[in-house]
């Protein structure tokens, strides 16, 4: 009686066969050729690139405005008594042109690039922020002058130097917002940059 039981299995110590019921498969096209998937392209560019074409669009039509305004601006300063230089008269027109017409275009224009997978479309609207900051820096000194000789002009210049703070909260919003607008231009390439050309 040297019958062994059934319950009694050898112990080999490793699990052998397969984890699943289903047979392998070889993903493969009609050609025998494994398949490649590609992966798609972020929709941040397309995004970005609208909002940017947009915002060049109407602060251009606003910018035109703003030029044929120019010379009322200058004639209400000089009516409530502040001189303006020629210097300043040039700046108020370099500025309107500038900022209204020049910015504005080549902001809608990078984001046409944008809008079209193109990494030159960030950089020219990086460009323009760039240069619409410096636009900003000589609105801003000319504004803390005409503050002073207009507090001067009334006789309400109870704190002196008080155009110079206007000039000094005019410099730091201008690098705030530069800051935040150069943020919002280069999110398409910081989120999305291997999908730009």
């Amino acid at each position: 009686m040297d019958e062994k039981p059934q319950d009694e299995v050898p112990a080999s110590g490793t699990l052998e066969g397969t984890t699943t019921n289903a047979p392998q498969q070889n993903v493969q096209n009609a050609f025998g050729q494994n398949v490649v998937y590609v992966r798609q392209k972020s929709q941040i560019p397309k995004v970005f690139g609208a909002l940017m074409m947009i915002y060049g669009v109407i602060v251009g039509l606003i910018g035109i405005l703003g030029v044929f305004a120019t010379g009322g601006v200058i004639s209400d300063y000089e009516n409530a008594g502040i001189e303006i230089s020629g210097l300043q008269t040039a700046w108020f027109y370099i500025s309107a042109i500038g900022s209204g017409l020049i910015v504005s275009g080549a902001v809608a224009y990078g984001g046409y690039e944008t809008f079209n997978y193109k990494r030159r479309g960030v950089m020219i609207g990086l460009g323009a922020v760039a240069f619409g900051f410096v636009l900003s820096l000589g609105d801003t000194a000319i504004t803390g002058d005409i503050v002073q000789q207009f507090l001067d002009s009334t006789g309400e210049a109870e704190v002196e130097g008080l155009g110079a703070l206007v000039a000094g909260v005019g410099v730091v919003m201008s690098i705030v917002c530069s800051a935040i607008c150069g943020l919002l231009v280069a999110i398409p390439l910081l989120a999305s940059g291997n999908d730009l050309e």
